[in-house]
């Protein structure tokens, strides 16, 4: 009864918009920390480095330093923003760390709703005032910027706390997409001109106080790049471009890196199958941080499991396996992985 209940609410989730999840890739992260911004961010000088790229700052925090934050923040375009329906919805803020002593990853917080303020632009005197925030349905929030003020925010929870002396670098993700703000008004989010960026900040600890940056340093400032309809993930990693192609962040695995997109829960990680639409056969890419007993299984439309392609023991690291769909009828198809009460699911067709 538990499977069939995960399976019914991955199924909600893939069919219903607002479940659906965000797309990342490495191509992606690689991007949003070398490429020029999309388009510059209104009111920022240009004499500000991050002001028409991202920039980087220091990739691991001081010795001894503890604890750091990930923050973001939403831009109207230089150029303008004609839409006035549209907010930008945020959730999932999530940051993780490279560690020197198993070189791993390990996620130190992941936050649906964040917090924040409208700030002056350029942050001159750290002008601030209560942002124009609504919270959703899904637990996650809301804004709007203008008016010479952006939206600066930060997870809920605040600072976390890392080991000292075992951080190489950090990854910082965000996810965003456009909505109405009033529902039954005009449909104007294809007016709308918001840009998005997240960054990072090392600390000396949970508690110390802001010092002239003598107790805190900025670990960087990924690309800023325009908030669409569709869920979109902005990112920011302070290790080398060399090190992310060797070492990508946990959610994504040697295989599924090639195909673009891979979701991830805690533990285990269920990549998109490729080809998709395919016929007969199609790759299915999964990765487990550790050992577990795993079940990989195929559902058609009514919930009906067609196929059981894993149900074993096995190791940590990536996998992959393979589905024949030849004795099935054309139509869309779902994969489900689950490891005890945690399930992934992806969408597959069989197009013959």
């Amino acid at each position: 009864m538990k499977g069939l209940q995960a399976l019914r609410i991955a199924l909600t989730a893939l069919l219903c918009p607002s479940a659906v999840f965000a797309q990342n890739s490495l191509e992606d992260i690689i991007n949003d920390i070398t490429l020029p911004h999309e388009g510059r961010p209104h009111g920022v000088p240009e004499s500000y480095d991050w002001s028409k790229g991202p920039r980087q700052g220091a990739q691991e925090p001081p010795e001894g330093w503890t604890a750091a934050i990930a923050w973001g923040q939403l831009y109207e375009w230089i150029e303008g923003n004609p839409a006035t329906n549209t907010r930008v919805q945020i959730r999932d803020m999530e940051m993780y760390y490279l560690s020197k002593s198993d070189d791993q990853w390990h996620r130190l917080q992941k936050a649906r709703r964040v917090q924040g303020a409208a700030y002056v632009e350029d942050f001159a005197g750290d002008v601030n005032r209560p942002a124009d925030i609504r919270v959703e349905t899904d637990g996650s929030i809301s804004v709007t910027a203008g008016g010479g003020y952006n939206y600066h925010f930060w997870p809920s929870s605040g600072r976390t706390r890392f080991p000292a002396n075992d951080v190489a670098g950090c990854f910082i993700t965000v996810q965003t997409r456009l909505i109405l703000d009033d529902p039954d008004g005009a449909d104007d989010r294809d007016q709308a001109r918001y840009l998005m960026s997240v960054g990072g900040d090392w600390w000396l600890s949970l508690t110390a106080e802001w010092d002239q940056w003598k107790t805190n340093r900025d670990m960087g400032i990924g690309r800023f790049r325009f908030v669409g309809t569709e869920w979109k993930s902005h990112n920011m990693i302070s290790v080398p471009v060399e090190v992310v192609k060797q070492n990508p962040p946990p959610f994504l695995s040697s295989t599924a890196v090639k195909q673009g997109t891979i979701i991830s829960v805690d533990g285990f990680r269920l990549g998109q199958n490729y080809p998709n639409p395919f016929n007969p056969a199609t790759a299915i890419p999964f990765a487990l941080d550790r050992a577990a007993q795993v079940s990989l299984a195929i559902h058609d439309v009514t919930g009906a499991r067609v196929a059981t392609l894993v149900d074993e023991l096995k190791g940590a690291g990536a996998h992959e396996v393979i589905w024949n769909g030849g004795n099935h009828a054309s139509g869309l198809y779902f994969c489900t992985l689950q490891i005890n009460d945690q399930s992934r699911t992806q969408k597959l067709i069989l197009q013959k």
